[in-house]
């Protein structure tokens, strides 16, 4: 990772895209961001009737947000409904986790670029993908982080004694060497598409509308929404999950890059995989 000058910071939570807007267009755009958070993390496994619902919904959302002309709620809206659009589509096809994934991790980014390129409004449509700034706490900070969660999920782990995800699972019937290979390419794919929705997408847009504490809050606590039926689950994991993802977005607002969020992310599903393969038998 690179250092980055001052300007990468201001670069990558712009502010500036909502001056001489209306109050009130301001808060209605912000809902619309929060909104369409909140249908993005709904589980792709819903049954079809309500997941063409949900894409109605993310779609007609989306349609307002051209209304408002404000430009970090479009940014959002084209994002999110491209996202649940590769999540539906892989689980009505029936694609292969792998497949979905790599689609969801370039798709909404390529489309959202491609926008930009053409809309004069729309041009820093990626700015929070910048890589950001080592800062001084990000060491013991992202540390400090990976150790807390690792030991919070054992301690979780171990009482609850959950079902591993079914890609989890299938590891743990093969060699150690292997289930160690897929545990990792699954450490540093799946934080992709998570870091871009919550601490880029959602966390930068809201940041220029609603203020950087807001929107550290908001995110975190999709992010905790998100991982209901993940590992950790329930109402605990949660919990868990919104007190990480407040700290990723303290992270990502601190450096003005989403580079050590990811990487404390990879760490921390790292950990979470090895606990599903190697201790949940």
């Amino acid at each position: 990772m690179t250092t980055e000058s001052g300007t990468t910071r201001s670069a990558a939570l712009p502010t500036s895209t909502v001056q001489g807007d209306a109050p009130a267009r301001t808060v209605c755009a912000g809902i619309a961001v929060v909104a369409l958070g909140g249908l993005a993390v709904l589980p792709p496994s819903l049954p079809t009737a309500v997941r063409v619902d949900v894409l109605v919904a993310a779609l007609s959302l989306t349609a307002c947000t051209f209304l408002l002309r404000t430009p970090a709620a479009i940014r959002a809206g084209v994002f999110s409904t491209a996202l649940m659009i590769c999540f539906s589509a892989g689980a009505l096809a029936d694609l292969p986790p792998a497949v979905t994934t790599i689609a969801v991790c370039v798709v909404p980014p390529a489309l959202l670029y491609a926008i930009g390129r053409r809309v004069l409004r729309l041009r820093p449509a990626l700015s929070w993908l910048a890589r950001g700034r080592l800062t001084r706490e990000a060491p013991w900070l992202g540390l400090a982080t990976v150790v807390v969660s690792g030991a919070a999920l054992t301690t979780w782990a171990l009482l609850a004694r959950p079902e591993p995800a079914p890609f989890l699972r299938d590891l743990q019937d093969l060699p150690v060497a292997v289930a160690l290979l897929g545990v990792c390419g699954f450490a540093l794919v799946n934080p992709i598409w998570e870091e871009m929705l919550f601490r880029g997408v959602i966390l930068t847009e809201l940041a220029s509308l609603w203020g950087a504490k807001t929107a550290a809050v908001l995110q975190a606590l999709l992010f905790g929404a998100a991982h209901y039926g993940g590992f950790p689950s329930g109402v605990i994991g949660m919990i868990m999950a919104a007190g990480w993802g407040f700290v990723l977005g303290v992270m990502r607002l601190r450096s003005g890059g989403i580079a050590i969020p990811y990487l404390v992310h990879v760490t921390a599903n790292a950990v979470i995989g090895s606990l599903a393969v190697f201790v949940l038998r």
